[in-house]
């Protein structure tokens, strides 16, 4: 996200839609990076997986020349009547830098959150793409053929799920700039639908960041993964990226 940014954060960035730093796009160079950060909450496609406490989140890849990246991104979680814990991910992505205004990328994500009483169930993939238009514009798509739907004390079935977004950045002062972003996931382990968003701004300063941002979903949202407490809030983040 420093200087050319990626379009691959940690997932607990103002929330996930990452509209701050996902709408680059730019494709990382050869080599180690990562980030470090600390958020109010960890707020992932409307849901929050820490019961809306504080949460930190990490990321380390590298960068196979300028096409590939791979990395393992982990944020902390605490679901209702659970211990704190932590969700990893990881991922293989393959960028494109189409032209001067235009980038574009294809991605595999494996999730596990290896201390949650719900282990087995949340084990699961996805695929995803990404465009992006200078940094600005981004709309992404994520198809899963093994997504959870709601817990029980039994566990939770899965089934295939997908998520669209589409957010937007725009500078206003210096690293100043605001963001907005509106996002529909699918669920048909759960038998339900529900949007959620974001509105809020971003500063840097050298290679930190500061996100603040309102986040919402729609009342079925409270019901996917292991619940959610509220359905609009916010969320203030800094993250380090290296």
């Amino acid at each position: 996200m420093a200087g050319t940014r990626n379009d691959r954060c940690p997932r607990g960035i103002a929330g996930l839609l990452l509209i701050a730093a996902a709408a680059s796009g730019r494709v990382q160079a050869q080599g180690w990076g990562g980030s470090l950060g600390y958020g109010t909450d960890n707020v992932y496609r409307g849901v929050s997986l820490s019961s809306g406490r504080p949460a930190w989140l990490a990321d380390l890849h590298y960068g196979l020349g300028t096409d590939w990246i791979v990395g393992l991104g982990a944020s902390q979680e605490r679901p209702p009547f659970q211990d704190a814990g932590a969700q990893f991910t990881l991922y293989l992505d393959r960028r494109w830098q189409l032209d001067e205004d235009w980038s574009a990328k294809l991605g595999v994500v494996h999730y596990e959150s290896p201390w949650n009483v719900w282990r087995d169930e949340l084990n699961y993939n996805e695929v995803t793409a990404a465009i992006g238009w200078r940094g600005r514009w981004r709309a992404s798509l994520a198809l899963s053929p093994d997504t959870p739907g709601v817990f029980t004390f039994r566990g939770a079935p899965t089934g295939f799920a997908a998520a669209a977004e589409l957010s937007y950045r725009q500078p206003l002062a210096g690293r100043l700039a605001a963001d907005v972003g509106l996002g529909y996931a699918r669920l048909d382990a759960a038998g339900f639908d529900y949007a959620y968003g974001n509105v809020g701004l971003s500063y840097g300063i050298g290679d930190v960041y500061l996100y603040t941002s309102l986040l919402w979903a729609t009342p079925d949202a409270t019901q996917y993964n292991t619940g959610s407490q509220k359905r609009r809030s916010w969320v203030t983040s800094v993250v380090w990226n290296f």
